[in-house]
């Protein structure tokens, strides 16, 4: 099972000019036109198997603006079905969480939570866990 890369590019000086996210940040993953869609918004359905690893990495439109995920909350960790940690070195650091849905298909929410130069901020994309075909 392939791992999925989830990329978060975010406008950082738009997003703490208008202290809001929704606007300001754009999600694609490695899934391509195999399934995910909203691609290129806040609030990307990544779909996914059980058993299948997912890794986020934030990025800032601006080199100047520092941008960092801080944790993950929401149904997604509530309900234990992918519980991220944060992983790598200085320079190269994303977070990695593996689906354990327990066979369980369905949309699960979560947030986000990014720094952005010391201030955070939210926004709330789904995984999408389905059968295998």
């Amino acid at each position: 099972m392939k791992t999925i890369d989830v990329l978060i590019i975010v406008d950082a000086l738009g997003a703490v000019a208008s202290g809001d996210l929704s606007g300001n940040v754009y999600l694609v993953d490695t899934n391509k036109y195999l399934g995910s869609w909203n691609e290129g918004q806040c609030e990307l359905h990544t779909k996914c198997y059980d058993g299948q690893i997912i890794k986020w990495r934030v990025e800032s439109i601006s080199p100047d603006e520092d941008v960092n995920i801080v944790k993950f909350v929401g149904v997604m960790i509530d309900q234990k079905v992918c519980i991220p940690s944060q992983q790598g070195i200085q320079g190269d650091i994303y977070w990695e969480g593996r689906v354990q849905a327990r066979g369980v298909t369905g949309p699960y929410q979560y947030a986000c939570v990014l720094s952005i130069d010391g201030k955070q901020m939210t926004f709330d994309p789904f995984l999408e866990v389905i059968n295998p075909a």
